[in-house]
């Protein structure tokens, strides 16, 4: 999910998807911040907040259903003042998404 802090704009998406190239990745464009809030209200129980530079795994049959988000199987940030043991360590991300099944089980 790309949204536009630091001056993004859904014209940067197409390069920045190289970033995380997976076959497995989805990308898609947040304009209003939709997804990163209602995820901090999920993860961190703060309603006026919205979660950037935030990394999310999901199992394979994972699916946003009417208004409920699924839940991440892991998630780390690169965010002051959040749990530092989440701190993204991309070794760490990497070696939990190689973990994930390849299809539903």
């Amino acid at each position: 999910m790309w949204v536009p802090e630091l001056g993004a704009a859904e014209r940067h998406v197409l390069g920045a998807t190289r970033l995380m190239s997976d076959q497995r990745a989805t990308h898609y464009w947040d304009q209003d911040e939709s997804v990163g809030k209602s995820y901090s209200k999920l993860i961190l129980g703060v309603d006026d907040f919205a979660l950037w530079d935030f990394y999310m795994l999901f199992d394979r049959s994972a699916s946003w259903r009417d208004e409920r988000q699924p839940t991440p199987r892991m998630w780390m940030h690169q965010l002051q003042g959040l749990d530092p043991d989440k701190r993204l360590d991309a070794d760490r991300f990497a070696a939990a998404a190689a973990q994930l099944p390849a299809q539903p089980h």
